[in-house]
């Protein structure tokens, strides 16, 4: 049955229940789900669309708190069940709602917003409003900012999880303190398990990987902003020793340097080093709706390419799919597949 410390079940089904009633009232469609434990593909339920004889089955992603950034993890997330996936959430704005639907998202909402594209059916209800969101559920300290950087350096290194407290602070440049409560949080979510007194174990990677994927540009992403500036320098950032500054390509360049996929828009770079001295060197200059964007590094960890020219394919992959932006969701999925997924499969 359902793992109790995965979320908050009770919660969860009462949703589950409620959005199903309400699309059978409106439509006569069904959707038969259950919440699970180990749901397929890491899904939090399993269940089917019923119309008339067809039986069409669903992947169920709950989301208490739907938020833009989070969109583009969750279609990434869908393309990779090799059925349909369903978003049911507490609510979906008409925005969100549309956005959603340009993706070919189905969802469901507890103000009976709807998206189901089966043909011949099609349902679409966007813009009533919920008479009162669900008790909210508390947020976990792990996927708060400082529990994220722990989360961080842990995905990149996974071995790391046995260290002494006071190496992985170091790693990810947090108190001594927060180590220990997000290995807690971590233990309580079924993401790590204790196998003896010295020995940890990470559990549910992809899980984990995509909830700190969700989380990342919401909850961190944000404090690490230096700003957003602009230059008339052409293509600066290429064939350009960035590690001469302590600084690392991000987003939209580094998958670029990646995949040769993708024409930049937003230039994105980390930066441990001075920011003013990258900034004099190529002749950057505020500006609040400028294409470049520099933010501090938050780890001290073996987390960037072997190279030293971009970070991390996850943090390049999170960057990415908080945009929202169909071709960088696209560019996401191929930088997964060819550089990430084989570090999330477990024995």
């Amino acid at each position: 049955m359902y793992q109790p410390n995965r979320h908050n079940p009770a919660r969860e089904q009462k949703l589950l229940e409620k959005v199903c009633v309400l699309l059978h009232t409106a439509t006569g469609l069904r959707v038969d789900a259950e919440l699970l434990d180990n749901a397929p593909e890491g899904a939090d339920a399993f269940g089917y669309l019923i119309n008339d004889r067809t039986k069409t089955p669903l992947f169920i992603e709950m989301k208490t708190h739907l938020t833009k950034a989070a969109v583009g993890a969750i279609a990434q997330q869908f393309k990779q069940y090799p059925e349909k996936g369903l978003l049911v959430a507490d609510y979906i704005n008409p925005v969100m709602a549309e956005r959603l639907k340009e993706l070919d998202i189905w969802f469901l909402d507890a103000a009976g917003n709807a998206y189901i594209n089966e043909p011949p059916v099609l349902v679409y209800v966007k813009g009533n409003r919920p008479e009162k969101l669900m008790g909210k559920t508390p947020k976990r300290r792990a996927f708060q900012p400082t529990g994220l950087k722990v989360i961080y350096v842990f995905l990149c290194n996974p071995e790391l999880v046995n260290a002494p407290y006071r190496e992985i602070a170091a790693a990810a440049d947090v108190a001594l303190g927060t180590v220990g409560w997000v290995i807690t949080d971590l233990k309580d979510l079924g993401h790590l398990v204790e196998m003896d007194k010295k020995k940890r174990r990470l559990i549910g990677l992809k899980k984990l990987f995509d909830r700190w994927v969700e989380a990342y540009p919401e909850q961190l992403r944000p404090k690490l902003l230096i700003g957003k500036f602009t230059t008339n320098e052409a293509d600066w950032w290429k064939n350009k020793k960035l590690q001469n500054f302590d600084a690392y390509m991000g987003g939209e360049i580094a998958a670029d340097y990646l995949t040769q996929y993708l024409i930049p828009e937003i230039k994105t770079v980390y930066v441990r080093g001075k920011p003013q001295d990258l900034q004099l060197k190529f002749r950057m200059r505020k500006d609040t709706d400028g294409e470049i964007e520099l933010l501090k590094t938050f780890w001290n960890v073996e987390c960037d390419w072997p190279d030293n020219k971009i970070v991390n394919p996850i943090l390049i992959y999170a960057d990415l799919l908080a945009t929202g932006d169909p071709r960088n969701i696209e560019t996401a999925e191929m930088i997964y597949e060819k550089e990430i997924a084989q570090h999330l499969r477990e024995d």
